[in-house]
């Protein structure tokens, strides 16, 4: 809850152009972040199975505090200075996020398994998603209001505080805020046991051990047919989705919600978190494998279809679709892969999830800026007539056929893969 609910999400962008960083500077951090997730993703789950998933689980609160300092000492409008700075900040923050990725679900999947309980791992999967989206709602609300400084000084003032806070004083509150529950972090972190111990070699043999760690999983995963199949399912359906997300308030913004509003709308749609984890283990439960699926990629073309008509106010609900999809998709893909991975190397190969999905996010990142491109350079681009909502509702148009496109490389890819499997065995 505390690792990922953060006071600073629904400000992110315009805190990191308020420190005094240009919007091109801002997409090289985020792919410096994303670039550390995937070459750090599959060697830490690897160290996980290797030298203990505690371990890995306390560096990343570790990671986390010194991710927040970065952003507390950091200088506003500090320059090269203030770039360099904010590097450190997202290269800790991809190797807190790959230190914590399967290492939190492999412990707490093996404790169930190891007290024979491992059947309950569903209902214990939905009461962490579940929590996690109140958290969410706590933090993109107060977060956003914090922020803002007619909220904070309407509430000072309300107290007897004859003071007026600017914007600039406002800036490091949400990241005061991260800090703290970085602590929550590191203490829960460091409150936690393993069922068994790893004994520790040398550093030639650990990192010996991560590497055979990480060549049998990736083996394995080649071999399993459903494995696959999970990692090339949330492969497709994720990436997607997550472009939309970075790209959410813009879109609030051409459907003509107010400003003032985009931090509740996050924490709305953290509340159908809330709801759609007990529905998708109901749905674990009665229905096969390939029938969730197919419901969640309905509703991801459903929301996708919806987003070009960009409808004022009522456009939000496409954007439940995609919302929902996505938290369908993380319970699918952590339930079944859990349930058929090898304890021996289940931190690893829920690293490969990870992995795939942020390469494929990757990617489709790359994409798209090549889109935008491609549209300004099709568009009269004369400071007086060039349009940025125009190109951003016009590259909307491309997610359906992205998506529909996508999903039948991932079948085609399947089945490949596995036809020739099986006319080779016999």
């Amino acid at each position: 809850m505390f690792f990922s609910a953060r006071f600073y999400y629904p400000v992110y962008a315009l805190l990191f152009l308020d420190f005094g960083l240009t919007l091109e500077q801002f997409g090289i951090l985020n792919g410096i972040w994303a670039v550390t997730i995937v070459l750090c993703e599959v060697p830490s789950g690897a160290l996980a199975d290797t030298i203990g998933r505690r371990t890995l689980l306390i560096a990343a609160g570790i990671l986390m505090l010194f991710e927040m300092l970065i952003l507390l000492f950091a200088p506003i409008g500090g320059g090269a200075q203030l770039f360099t700075l904010f590097i450190f900040n997202r290269v800790f923050s991809g190797l807190a996020e790959a230190a914590a990725s399967g290492a939190d679900e492999a412990l707490a999947y093996d404790a169930l398994k190891a007290a024979g309980q491992e059947t309950r791992w569903g209902q214990v999967l939905a009461r962490v998603q579940r929590d996690t989206s109140i958290a969410f709602f706590f933090a993109l609300t107060i977060g956003a209001a914090v922020y803002d400084p007619r909220m904070v000084n309407a509430v000072l003032k309300l107290v007897g505080y004859s003071g007026f806070l600017t914007q600039e004083q406002l800036i490091k509150l949400p990241i005061a805020l991260t800090m703290l529950s970085s602590l929550v972090v590191l203490w829960a972190a460091f409150r936690m046991r393993e069922t068994s111990r790893t004994k520790l070699g040398s550093v030639r043999v650990t990192l010996s051990a991560s590497l055979r760690k990480t060549l049998d999983a990736g083996r394995w995963i080649w071999a399993t047919p459903f494995a696959f199949a999970i990692l090339l399912a949330v492969m497709v359906t994720d990436n997607s989705i997550r472009q939309f997300l970075t790209l959410a308030s813009e879109y609030w913004n051409v459907i003509d919600l107010p400003i003032a509003t985009y931090g509740l709308i996050g924490a709305g749609m953290s509340l159908i978190g809330m709801l759609v984890p007990r529905a998708a283990l109901s749905m674990t439960k009665k229905q096969p494998v390939e029938r969730n699926f197919f419901i969640s990629c309905l509703l991801i073309f459903v929301g996708f279809s919806g987003l070009p008509f960009v409808i004022p106010y009522w456009g939000i609900l496409p954007a439940i679709c995609l919302f929902t999809a996505m938290y369908m998709m993380n319970f699918f893909s952590s339930h079944y892969l859990n349930n058929i991975a090898p304890s021996e190397h289940r931190a690893t190969i829920l690293s490969f999830k990870g992995l795939s999905t942020n390469m494929a996010y990757a990617l489709v990142s790359l994409l798209y800026s090549g889109l935008i491109v491609a549209l300004k350079t099709s568009h009269d681009t004369s400071p007086s007539s060039y349009n940025e909502n125009a190109v951003f509702i016009e590259s909307l148009h491309w997610f359906a056929p992205y998506f529909a496109v996508s999903l039948f490389v991932a079948l085609l890819v399947y089945f490949l893969r596995f036809t020739r499997l099986s006319m080779s065995q016999k």
